[in-house]
């Protein structure tokens, strides 16, 4: 769960920091559950990372 967004414009921020990451194949953030579903691959990307993006972006991950 991603906390703190409120638009779509959270959103879009969410995505471009997730897509920066190197291993990241695709992003699904859902604004209405804060639900993001990110396929990457494990061996170039990692689960800190990807968390470390987020609050990068200015947003908590639960």
């Amino acid at each position: 769960m991603v906390d703190g967004m409120t638009c779509e414009g959270c959103v879009s921020a969410v995505k471009r920091a997730l897509a920066a990451i190197e291993g990241v194949e695709s992003t699904d953030v859902n604004l209405a559950t804060s639900e993001v579903t990110v396929t990457y691959d494990p061996a170039r990307a990692g689960i800190s990372s990807l968390r470390s993006a987020i609050r990068g972006a200015g947003y908590e991950v639960s």
